[in-house]
Formats: structure tokens, C-alpha cells, sequence
């Protein structure tokens, strides 16, 4: 897919392996050519990161890094597409407290069953 710019550490490259700066007109004009109407490269960002969370096996600060996040507050906006990881994070807490003998019963707050 690369092999005119292999050694380029650029996702986007010329020909000559030196970085592009913009990809909005190829991609504006790559949109037409499919009758893609009303969407942008940060849609896919958005995609990406909202694939990743959803999957359960990456962790936000994992996302934050990929995608260039400054800071975490950014990517906890798709924090709510993976309920299930505060359920099982609660879940170890629960158990925590069963095993230590202290009250167990935890519950996610704001949860499917709150």
C-alpha cells in the first residue's frame, strides 16, 4: 500500500516520502467520487475511537495516545460506550470488600440498573 513511500514515517506521503500537510481536498474529492455526503477525517477519528472503546480491550488512556489527545477529559467522551468496564470495576471492588470481610453490594451508579 506504502511501497512509493515505505521508509516514510508519515501515513500521508508524496512520492518523494516527504509529509502532506492537508488531505482535505483529496479527501472532499475522494467523498464525491463515492456519493459520500457530509463527512470529514475527524469523522473517522471519531470511528476509531469510538471502535476502540467499544471493544473492551483498550483502555482510555491507550486511546488518548493513539488518537494525540492532550489530556484524558478529550477522550472520556467515549467513555460512556464501555459501561462494562465500570461494571467490572466494580465487580473487583465487590469482591475485594467479600474477601476482606467488609459489606459487599456495590453498585454502579447511573448504570442500566440504577
Amino acid at each position: 500500500m506504502r511501497a512509493h513511500c515505505a521508509c516514510a514515517p508519515w501515513v500521508f506521503c508524496d512520492s518523494k516520502g516527504q509529509r502532506i500537510a492537508s488531505i482535505k481536498k483529496s479527501f472532499a474529492s475522494a467523498c464525491r467520487q463515492a456519493d459520500i455526503e457530509d463527512f470529514t477525517p475527524h469523522d473517522l477519528r471519531h470511528t476509531c475511537a469510538a471502535w476502540l472503546v467499544s471493544s473492551g480491550k483498550v483502555t482510555l488512556p491507550e486511546v488518548r495516545d493513539l488518537l494525540g489527545h492532550s489530556t484524558i477529559r478529550m477522550t472520556e467522551r467515549y467513555a460512556h460506550l464501555a459501561p462494562e468496564r465500570v461494571r467490572a470495576a466494580v465487580e473487583v471492588l465487590d469482591e475485594e470488600g467479600a474477601s476482606a470481610g467488609r459489606a459487599s453490594g456495590l453498585r454502579v451508579v447511573g448504570g442500566d440498573d440504577a
